[in-house]
């Protein structure tokens, strides 16, 4: 019995379970497999983001919230979005109040909290997007061009769809939820189909590394460039707080899905080694590098360093704090579109490393440790 690789093995496992915990906990789930329902609640502060003078509100017998000023005249009226559907972003449910005036005219529209990265909220709430719908009546919100925010695709989609559905339930009429191109998202759609194609095709057919240098462009333009599309922590961490929503991230899924199944039946690091885009920008960089690579170290104590940064994450969500999780990795450098300087900073220091040091990043990258616990390879060699 090779004792040393079931403690290996043990280990790791026990290290996912910690952290799929901890997330749980945080999200309000018991023993991870039942979740608390929490209904989205509305405060007087949330109405007076939308009516700053509101003193007081009440719900009437459709849902709708009514709106009075100090002098008890109305001001308006707000609408809950996920009374009428349920919109997902990236990283979970995204709920919308949409203020309107007596004459079904949008007067204002604010987020409720999330658990969508900071920049994309940023992007989101300004004048280009979200107040493009500022004094547009509920049936021409219905058919309103907004155009999706390119880094925040699934944010924007879940917004335009929020706005879309809602107004069309007021109006009692079916709006189209469709927010971007026919003809983009099929192109999009068949560039991730060839792509996970090529992935399997590059992972188990013979002779094909002489095409891999190729084959890694691709993967950094299609995964990160066109669909900034990459299994993060902060991605799981809305898995689990929302469940899974198969209509906007059936990409993700895929991939997901791919990166267990085909690790288990023997393709260790699949995710890592041929789709991640990150793991790409870092191969084709070691790849052209004038300077010598070496690998950074990271092991300490028979610890690797992602393991230890891993072990970090849910410390911190279990003793109660609730970082930004996207900004614990550098995936979002493909957001660069909307990101802060702090990201593209993150990202461009994985690159500088990676003229030096073999692919830096995943020496360290919580989600690599994560996607890594199955494996055939792992265990093959234990003998009972």
């Amino acid at each position: 019995m090779n004792k040393q690789q079931i403690k290996v093995t043990a280990y790791q496992y026990f290290l996912v379970v910690i952290l799929l915990a901890a997330l749980a906990y945080r999200g309000g789930r018991d023993f991870l497999f039942h979740k608390n329902e929490m209904e989205v609640t509305v405060s007087l502060e949330d109405i007076q983001g939308v009516f700053p003078a509101a003193a007081s509100y009440d719900q009437n017998r459709h849902g709708v919230y009514d709106v009075y000023g100090n002098d008890g005249n109305k001001l308006g009226s707000v609408l809950l979005s996920s009374d009428y559907s349920q919109q997902f972003g990236y990283g979970g449910k995204v709920p919308l109040l949409i203020g309107v005036d007596d004459n079904l005219t949008i007067t204002k529209i604010t987020l409720l909290p999330n658990n969508e990265t900071e920049y994309y909220m940023e992007a989101i709430n300004g004048n280009q997007f979200i107040g493009k719908w500022q004094g547009v009546n509920l049936e021409d919100a219905m058919e309103l061009q907004v155009d999706v925010i390119s880094g925040a695709t699934h944010t924007s989609n879940a917004v335009i769809s929020g706005v879309r559905q809602t107004a069309s339930s007021v109006m009692g009429s079916g709006a189209s939820v469709v927010t971007e191109t026919r003809l983009w998202t099929r192109i999009k759609d068949v560039l991730f189909l060839s792509l996970m194609l090529l992935s399997l095709v590059m992972a188990y057919r013979k002779g094909m590394a002489k095409y891999r240098i190729i084959y890694m462009f691709l993967v950094l333009v299609i995964m990160g460039l066109i669909l900034n599309n990459a299994l993060s922590v902060q991605l799981l961490n809305g898995w689990l707080l929302d469940g899974f929503s198969w209509r906007v991230n059936w990409q993700s899924s895929v991939i997901f899905v791919l990166a267990l199944s085909i690790s288990f039946v023997g393709k260790r690091k699949f995710y890592c080694n041929y789709l991640c885009p990150m793991g790409a920008l870092q191969e084709l960089t070691n790849r052209y590098t004038p300077f010598k690579k070496r690998n950074l170290p990271t092991r300490f104590m028979g610890i690797t360093a992602r393991e230890i940064y891993l072990t970090l994450i849910a410390g911190t969500l279990l003793i109660g704090f609730t970082p930004e999780l996207s900004y614990l990795e550098p995936f979002m450098f493909f957001s660069f579109r909307i990101i802060g300087t702090g990201l593209i900073i993150f990202g461009l220091m994985v690159v500088l490393l990676s003229l030096f040091f073999n692919k830096p990043w995943c020496s360290v990258c919580p989600t690599g440790c994560l996607i890594d616990t199955i494996s055939y390879k792992k265990a093959k060699n234990v003998d009972f």
